[in-house]
């Protein structure tokens, strides 16, 4: 995700691509950013999403690892369900399988959201869902969650369970 001129963008395209598999051009200075900001409030908002549809699943007496299967094959795919599951027993090597240490931290998402929040504000747009994640990864920060990954908030938030 890259901002500014277009000009410079394709001067750096090559070494932006050594760096990271892909680069998309966003348009001018700060656009990149923005995306940036965009792309994590929607990646707060699916694991939030997922998080509850799981914890809720739970409760109903359903498995994770058959709501997994039932999300990965129907309208419910993403990626919080598919690459990087937040119910600990169910995927090896992401930060559930190792009770939510490494990854992108719920400090760091807090942060990311603030920043959405704020730059929807300057453009009197709102978000309700991104304001509401907001929240909740917040009270996760307060709540001694900081450093954990931000996929904890299915443990930490909505008290879900392990696999087992």
């Amino acid at each position: 995700m890259v901002g500014g001129l277009e000009e410079a963008y394709l001067a750096a395209k090559p070494l932006l691509q050594a760096m990271g598999e892909k680069t998309i051009y966003c348009g001018g200075a700060g656009n990149g950013s923005a995306a940036k900001i965009c792309n994590n409030m929607a990646m707060a908002i699916s694991m939030l999403g997922v998080s509850e549809a799981f914890a809720l699943g739970q409760n109903l007496g359903i498995k994770a690892t058959t709501l997994t299967d039932i999300f990965n094959c129907s309208s419910a795919r993403c990626w919080s369900s598919d690459t990087y599951n937040p119910v600990p027993g169910v995927m090896e090597g992401v930060p559930s399988s190792r009770n939510y240490s490494g990854g992108f931290t719920s400090k760091l998402m807090a942060k990311d959201l603030d920043l959405a929040m704020a730059s929807a504000s300057g453009v009197g747009f709102k978000c309700p869902m991104g304001s509401n994640a907001l929240e909740i990864y917040r009270k996760l920060c307060e709540d001694g969650c900081e450093l954990k990954d931000f996929s904890c908030a299915f443990r930490h938030y909505y008290s879900g369970k392990n696999e087992e």
